[in-house]
């Protein structure tokens, strides 16, 4: 409302007037953005977003073997497990190719990966899992289930794709 009254003002009587039309639509552009985001993050659990389908690298592995996971898919960062099939850790595709540029390729994941990385479950509601991804300036944040078994990634790319999948659709009416 007030962005198109500044900005017809602005075409009648000031062109400055226009400027401040556009910083009013993109603040509130903004806000709404921020308001879905917080909707959606109350609304659904981390399962409802999650990557389900997914690599997963072993400790011993080699920086080499990394790079061909990374070519191979689309993923960008692997939850390193242990032989049990816990996780131990986070290889990030940054720290991946920084310690590319430092180490030989032979060198193993465990030696570079992150190691103390939270995990999630799948009943964790997103509100809660924005505040450990941001707290821990992680890219990815394994999703576990209550048998603390690894079922899933959560990343900032799913999240955005569920948002823009929840704006799309009607709004559902109770019957």
């Amino acid at each position: 409302g007030f962005a198109f009254v500044f900005g017809f003002l602005g075409l009648l009587w000031n062109p400055f007037l226009i400027f401040i039309a556009l910083f009013v639509y993109i603040g509130a552009s903004q806000e709404a953005a921020l308001a879905q985001m917080k909707d959606v993050s109350r609304r659904f659990p981390v399962s409802s977003a999650m990557v389900r389908e997914f690599r997963t690298l072993s400790e011993d592995a080699t920086l080499q073997e990394a790079v061909d996971a990374l070519l191979a898919t689309s993923q960008h960062d692997f939850p390193v497990i242990d032989e049990t099939g816990s996780v131990v850790g986070l290889l990030t595709r940054q720290d991946l190719i920084g310690a590319l540029r430092k180490n030989d390729p032979t060198l193993r994941v465990g030696d570079v990966m992150r190691r103390d990385i939270p995990t999630v479950t799948t009943g964790t509601r997103f509100e809660d899992a924005f505040r450990i991804m941001q707290e821990c300036n992680c890219p990815a944040v394994p999703v576990l289930d209550r048998m603390k078994r690894l079922v899933g990634l959560l990343t900032p790319e799913n999240v955005t794709e569920l948002m823009m999948v929840q704006s799309a659709m009607p709004p559902r009416r109770a019957s």
